[in-house]
């Protein structure tokens, strides 16, 4: 049996009765996370406009986040899911390269706006639905093991739309077989490279934003009776042998169904940007902590990283066309950032900060270096020399902030409000709040209703923030 239909078949039972007490809280934190990162960017650069077209291609029952324009679900999952990736702040798993919420609580919302009577637990079941595809995929994967990286294709903007067309297919109460053809549709759409990350186009936020969209359109589609792959997983010409030349795990893309949950391995941001910098971002505030030098006293940073590090973030910082997606994507940046303000925030994102020439030139001497002995996938060694020759070093195989060293629910509170604060005077004190509610306890809500007026201020209130 194809593990599309297994998958399909588990995914199309599962009820929030299956899920543990601490699989239910991971609901509502994933939700409080991702809109929060996605009000933050609610008219980030590429966001903005994709908003303004979105309008213009679709009228529909589902609302755009923040400013509460209706158009169809696909179309509301590619703009609020753009949002939530467009900073890089938004959740990692821990041991995977992917990035959950943005995919599936966008597309889970979009649904249930066109779907009255829908309930929390309606939507908690599908987020865990749309994980579980979503990670076990990209476990079974030849990058997930270590060997040749993903080829070149974005891990995340390629099974997303499997995760989203199943998320998708819960909420629209499609039965097994209605999954699995949800799933063919999206596999007939699959898409997603890396190049525009070494270009540093604005395109890199919207990629897990346009698979969803696609994932969402193809559980429509399944519902209206149309037909694609059957076995789009493991058939001759499927996900693993066409994107995998059939080297894949085949075990786990069904092992210890129901036994354990994907989204309790989900991590939360510190930083808005690129998690491979993570590490070397925490290696020197941990070693300013403890040393107690400033940006001045040093010389020169040699960052050391895996392969998959410094391939994904070893550049040299230049801010190019878009120095934003640059400056998320540079361990020089983030590293120099990290040494001259203590932190790395969303306003570090900023041009005024992106191109200020002290900056750019700490950042110019940061060198990053691939080390093949650390064999972790996050693996970073941090070595700073300061002026007079001291040379300070740390090591870390993981930042903080994943699953085994997480955020706390205050933590998260805290950055949700960061967040909302900068979307500006839209979201009040007490909108803020009721967000923080609705959101933590998404899954025990009995209407999703009230969650979705939340998000869309009314007309005054978005005509005050303009």
């Amino acid at each position: 049996m194809d593990a599309t239909q297994r998958l399909a078949e588990f995914t199309h039972r599962l009820t929030l009765a299956d899920l543990p007490a601490s699989t239910v809280d991971a609901c509502g934190r994933l939700a409080l996370d991702t809109v929060g990162v996605g009000l933050a960017a609610w008219n980030a650069p590429g966001v903005r406009e994709l908003r303004e077209l979105s309008v213009g291609w679709s009228r529909g029952p589902s609302r755009l986040w923040v400013t509460g324009e209706r158009v169809a679900p696909p179309t509301a999952t590619l703009v609020n899911s753009s949002m939530a990736h467009a900073l890089e702040y938004d959740d990692i798993h821990s041991d995977l390269p992917m990035h959950l919420g943005v995919v599936v609580l966008p597309a889970v919302l979009a649904v249930a706006d066109a779907r009255p009577g829908a309930t929390g637990a309606d939507a908690a079941a599908a987020i865990v639905a749309g994980c579980e595809v979503l990670c076990r995929m990209a476990r079974a994967t030849r990058g997930y093991r270590g060997q040749a990286g993903f080829r070149g294709w974005n891990p995340t903007a390629v099974v997303a739309g499997f995760a989203a067309a199943t998320a998708a297919a819960r909420m629209l109460g499609l039965d097994a077989e209605g999954t699995q053809r949800a799933m063919g549709l999206s596999y007939a759409q699959a898409s997603g490279n890396q190049q525009c990350i070494h270009d540093g186009g604005l395109v890199k936020r919207m990629q897990p934003g346009l698979v969803a969209e696609a994932g969402v359109r193809a559980a429509y589609m399944a519902a209206a009776g149309i037909t694609g792959a059957v076995n789009a997983m493991e058939g001759k010409h499927g996900f693993f042998h066409l994107y995998e030349q059939g080297e894949y795990d085949a075990e786990v893309l069904t092992a210890d169904l129901g036994s354990r949950f994907e989204i309790d391995r989900v991590g939360f941001k510190r930083y808005p940007t690129c998690a491979m910098t993570h590490p070397g971002i925490d290696a020197v505030l941990d070693l300013k902590a403890e040393a107690g030098f400033t940006a001045a006293d040093v010389e020169s940073v040699e960052v050391y990283g895996s392969a998959f590090v410094t391939g994904m973030v070893g550049r040299p910082y230049e801010p190019g066309d878009n120095p934003q997606v640059a400056a998320q994507f540079s361990l020089g940046y983030t590293v120099a950032t990290a040494l001259l303000t203590g932190n790395v925030r969303l306003v570090d994102l900023d041009p005024s900060r992106t191109l200020d020439p002290e900056r750019r030139k700490l950042a110019s001497r940061v060198t990053v270096i691939q080390d093949d002995r650390l064999t972790g996938r996050w693996s970073t060694r941090v070595v700073v020399t300061l002026r007079g020759g001291r040379r300070l070093e740390r090591s870390l195989e993981v930042s903080r902030g994943r699953a085994d060293q997480p955020l706390s629910t205050d933590e998260l509170i805290a950055k949700f409000r960061d967040c909302a604060a900068a979307a500006g005077p839209t979201f009040s004190t007490d909108r803020v709040d009721r967000l923080v509610e609705l959101l933590l306890g998404l899954p025990r809500l009995g209407s999703l209703e009230p969650l979705g007026e939340a998000l869309a201020p009314a007309p005054a209130a978005r005509r005050a923030s303009a």
